[in-house]
């Protein structure tokens, strides 16, 4: 892994740039004085002292002394796991109260916008938070087309690790038809319609009380929390769906 990786790994899980770039100087060099730590991590040495001091108090750093000088030594990258997963018991802790805030604000429909395709992704992933089989309408050629197909991939393997089923409408594209050979042990139920008389180019998700829109060619798509609107939708799947049983 890349120096640069690994510094977007450090910010990713928590560290302030400067506060990366130092540790990573420790982890580099082993048992250093401020000034060479400073020098390695390219800070300015006042600057380095002020955030030294905040990662001895994480843990991430101990010193010793010698003479008249003060060596610092950077602790076992262990120690920020052990950081991420006391953060987490802490969220843990107040989640139930969070959500409890969030529903009590208002119980008018919610609709949340989502741009790029780290947007899609962060959609998908609200997907798997369903308590029952998810309701699709897919369009698998789009969807390649917007969507990396590792994440698609580590998606479904999530979904099946949750043992979460999904039933899909889907047009009969080449693309498609290869889908539905691993129907059975991707938990998935496809359905193929014609595809010159249904194109879809977006997909719809229905699951709990929310209706997630996907517009692969726009790279957006939206979240809407209504249990009205997620009921009505789930009716309209059903008999989307009785008719394609049927041969549309």
């Amino acid at each position: 892994m890349s120096k640069e990786r690994i510094l977007a790994v450090l910010l990713d899980s928590g560290f302030q740039e400067k506060e990366a770039h130092l540790y990573l100087a420790g982890i580099e060099l082993g048992e250093a004085t401020i000034q060479q730590l400073a020098k390695h991590a390219d800070i300015k040495r006042p600057t380095a002292y002020d955030i030294m001091e905040n990662l001895e108090k994480k843990g991430l750093f101990s010193f010793s002394e010698r003479g008249k000088k003060k060596y610092f030594l950077a602790e076992d990258p262990e120690n920020i796991l052990r950081i991420l997963k006391s953060r987490e018991r802490a969220f843990l802790t107040a989640l139930p109260e969070l959500k409890m805030l969030l529903g009590a604000g208002s119980k008018k429909p919610r609709v949340r916008f989502f741009e790029g395709v780290g947007g899609l992704k962060a959609m998908y992933w609200d997907t798997l938070e369903s308590k029952k089989t998810l309701l699709v309408y897919g369009a698998i050629d789009s969807m390649w087309s917007a969507i990396p197909q590792e994440f698609k991939k580590e998606y479904v393997r999530e979904r099946v690790k949750r043992n979460l089923s999904a039933r899909c409408i889907v047009p009969a594209t080449p693309e498609a038809q290869e889908y539905t050979k691993r129907d059975k042990e991707e938990l998935r139920h496809m359905i193929l319609i014609p595809s010159d008389r249904f194109p879809f180019s977006n997909e719809i998700n229905i699951y709990n009380n929310k209706v997630a829109i996907f517009s692969f060619p726009e790279r957006i798509g939206v979240i809407i929390e209504s249990e009205k609107i997620a009921e009505t939708q789930r009716s309209i799947f059903e008999l989307a769906w009785l008719g394609a049983i049927k041969g549309v």
